[in-house]
């Protein structure tokens, strides 16, 4: 079974993660992606949506892509979780022939501080989503490059409150939760 991993914020999801999620079934020969939100981010304080909320958005986001399954793993441990264990979980429970970690070129700037990093280098094949404006990878036998044309982040919504980025799926709800938090 090959499987990839797209962890994350998604704090709030949006367009991007959307198009990330089709051009990741489109290019990479793999059985299962599994989208994993973080219930905190190791290098965040705090996130701007509930982690059970975003978990509930991006399950309705998601509910009918196929292949695609969102894992409540890290959620479920109430607490930030590193990128490490989550792949240890995941080669345990599924025990996949090949396996891939799908990160933003923005991440890949700063893998080389993250707990493990060398560790995750011998697990996985890194799906580095590049984007303009951020500098690439080099090209490398376990580093893939997954060119994505994205011009929003969640941090941007987050100051902007611009509906038109959030997936028609979930607009609704993401306009109810900003409204109740004052933010529309």
């Amino acid at each position: 079974m090959h499987i990839a991993i797209f962890g994350g914020s998604f704090d709030p999801p949006h367009i991007g993660h959307q198009t990330i999620v089709k051009k990741v079934l489109k290019k990479l020969d793999i059985d299962l992606l599994i989208v994993v939100p973080a219930y905190l981010n190791p290098l965040k304080v705090r996130s701007f949506l509930d982690a059970k909320l975003r978990y509930k958005l991006l399950k309705k986001l998601f509910s009918k892509k196929e292949k695609v399954i969102v894992s409540s793993y890290e959620i479920d441990k109430q607490r930030a979780v590193y990128s490490i264990e989550t792949i240890k979980h995941i080669i345990k429970k599924y025990k996949p022939e090949k396996l891939y970690l799908v990160i933003g070129a923005d991440n890949y700037k700063s893998f080389h501080l993250w707990d493990s990093y060398e560790e995750i280098e011998k697990l996985v094949t890194l799906v580095v989503v590049t984007r303009d404006g951020i500098e690439q990878p080099k090209k490398d036998g376990k580093i893939k490059r997954l060119k994505v044309n994205i011009k929003i982040s969640s941090t941007q919504l987050r100051n902007t409150f611009n509906l038109e980025y959030i997936p028609k799926k979930i607009r609704k709800d993401i306009k109810k939760i900003w409204h109740k938090k004052g933010k529309v």
